[in-house]
């Protein structure tokens, strides 16, 4: 019956306009915020860390404004291959073109803001070889005709299975990464076990963060961008890209010293971009847990042991 629906009002407004996506999706939010409690309890939350010393009155309102925020960029999804399109400015892109022309590659770290689809998009116009990395969990909320669509624009897709897998899924990102690609990962959520998360300070408060995006680079020896989709309006989006910084340790000792730099650097910037637009981070399970620090919780290659993975990126590469 849901498939059935889902299809049909896909029909409809292929015949109609987007209208009819928009207004299911604003629904589906509006039915999600009033009996889906368990996404309510921990959006709200999510606000009180971010907004500490608030009424429940003023988190619900977060709440739902982030709800809805989401299924305007879920309408917007339908109308990026339309007629009226999504248009979108990128701020930043000198860093990636530079790296590009070294031949270098490069890492992207990825957050759950606006819509990583668009992100994706907009960068696959810069004519690069573009890598996504997921963790099973999240491939598993992302729409196989959404990963299709991304894959038909020349985007790989690799998701990262678990413990058993990472050190491939890892070597498979080096390698894209030697070629001259660019690999994206999630910094801001971790989606499958990890043996050594790493913990910030954000929001005055202390987060895991996957040190995946950090170890890739300080491995590969690729830089590093911060990359960041902001909502403007309706189809129009803007694409922040950082100044590319590298993930350097001159010994074993200093590794770990450098992949918390490295995080820090990046829960610094993603706490700054969130106070501007904090409805646009969706977010929408647990996120500040102490129980969550020093746990197993990391995706795809941030399970690496890194004098593992580069003893077999020498033997692989030679």
């Amino acid at each position: 019956m849901k498939a059935f629906l889902f299809k049909t009002v896909i029909r409809v407004s292929g015949l109609l306009s987007h209208w009819p996506i928009r207004f299911f999706a604003w629904w589906v939010a509006t039915g999600f915020f009033l009996f889906r409690s368990p996404r309510r309890r921990a959006s709200v939350e999510l606000y009180r860390g971010i907004f500490p010393n608030r009424g429940l009155g003023y988190y619900l309102y977060c709440v739902w404004r982030q709800f809805h925020a989401f299924a305007a960029v879920y309408g917007d999804r339908f109308e990026a291959g339309g007629k009226r399109g999504v248009s979108t400015s990128t701020e930043g892109r000198e860093g990636i073109r530079d790296a590009a022309e070294g031949g270098h590659g490069g890492i992207l770290i990825m957050s759950h803001l606006g819509s990583y689809e668009v992100a994706a998009q907009a960068f696959q116009e810069l004519g690069l070889k573009h890598l996504i990395i997921m963790g099973e969990k999240e491939a598993k909320q992302v729409a196989r005709d959404q990963r299709e669509a991304l894959k038909g624009r020349g985007i790989s897709i690799l998701v990262a299975t678990g413990q058993e897998d990472s050190l491939l899924d890892g070597l498979e990102a080096i390698k894209f990464v030697r070629e001259g690609g660019f690999v994206s990962l999630a910094g801001d959520l971790v989606w499958t076990e990890q043996r050594s998360p790493l913990t910030v300070r954000f929001f005055d408060r202390e987060a895991a963060f996957p040190s995946g995006p950090h170890l890739l680079a300080l491995v590969s020896g690729a830089p590093l961008f911060t990359l960041f989709t902001i909502r403007i309006k309706r189809g129009r989006y803007r694409i922040i890209i950082s100044s590319p910084r590298e993930v350097k340790a001159s010994s074993r000792s200093e590794r770990n010293q450098a992949l918390q730099a490295s995080a820090q650097a990046y829960a610094d910037a993603l706490e700054e971009t969130v106070r501007k637009h904090p409805f646009q981070w969706f977010i929408f399970e647990p996120f500040f847990r102490s129980s969550s620090i020093g746990k197993n919780t990391t995706s795809g290659p941030s399970a690496l042991n890194t004098g593992e993975i580069r003893r077999r990126s020498r033997i692989k590469h030679g």
